[in-house]
């Protein structure tokens, strides 16, 4: 590794922790391009490399979503219910599922990519052209302490992360905000508790093989699909930025918090779209 490729990669950690402090998710839509423009050059396999991109990025996630849980602790905005409520059926299905990815060869890239843009542009929409009424309807209270409607959420989350390498947070937030009817600052609090326990349980997946698997040996430091040496610089600039990113979302009013979500995922959106041409 270089020095410029080390720096590079801090960049990318303070950049991902400030926005995951911010928004409260796992800020993988900043480090699944990153990681993409990293491997690629490294030669890996078109099948292999979606689940290097997949594990570095859940993996750099389990730490970011600590950095970020703590902070939101020790300033009393942490929703444990909530997030073990769609946590555990997340961490399980995004398991089942991670195994599965990781087992077969049948996932190729285009659909990694074909997957990425439909989820970041869905959540672009959504966030940019429409709005959440103020108040909060019978319907919504009722979602809100509605355990089965909690655990299909952890499930297509867990299932969607496996695929896709986001944290979570691409779907928490907007089922939260605008289904469940639960205000943004909340729905980010307990999005980055769920994007945490979800992130463990795939990670578990990637960084653990069988004798009879055959994985690419092309990364220093590697076990697994994760190269410490790649992660590492990354988590320091994460644990350096999360804690501001979540002091700069308590002084941030509600409708810029969703402008930014928004304007963020336009960004990645438009960067995927190149990779297609």
């Amino acid at each position: 590794m270089t020095l410029n490729l080390v720096i590079i990669l801090f960049l990318v950690g303070l950049a991902n922790g400030f926005y995951s402090g911010l928004m409260g998710t796992g800020g993988n839509v900043i480090l699944i391009p990153a990681l993409d423009l990293v491997l690629a050059p490294l030669g890996i396999e078109e099948p292999e490399l979606v689940k290097f991109i997949i594990a570095h990025s859940l993996f750099i996630t389990v730490f970011n979503g600590f950095a970020v849980s703590y902070k939101q602790y020790r300033i009393g905005n942490f929703y444990l219910k909530e997030v073990l409520l769609i946590g555990i059926p997340a961490v399980l299905a995004g398991f089942m599922m991670s195994e599965i990815v990781k087992t077969s060869d049948w996932y190729d890239k285009i659909y990694f990519d074909i997957l990425f843009l439909i989820m970041v542009s869905l959540v672009a929409i959504r966030f940019l052209l429409f709005r959440t009424k103020s108040a909060v309807s019978n319907r919504q209270e009722k979602l809100q302490n509605g355990k089965l409607m909690h655990y299909v959420l952890g499930l297509f989350t867990g299932v969607t992360t496996a695929l896709s390498g986001f944290g979570g947070g691409i779907v928490v937030i907007p089922s939260l905000t605008d289904v469940f009817g639960v205000p943004i600052r909340k729905a980010s609090s307990i999005s980055i508790g769920v994007v945490m326990l979800l992130a463990i349980g795939v990670t578990a997946s990637y960084i653990s093989f069988n004798a009879s698997e055959q994985i690419q040996q092309v990364l220093p430091n590697q076990f697994g699909y994760i190269s410490m040496s790649l992660v590492l610089p990354i988590l320091l600039g994460v644990f350096l930025a999360a804690p501001f990113g979540v002091k700069m979302a308590h002084r941030t009013k509600p409708a810029l918090l969703r402008l930014i979500f928004g304007g963020v995922m336009v960004l990645i959106i438009a960067k995927t779209v190149v990779g297609f041409i």
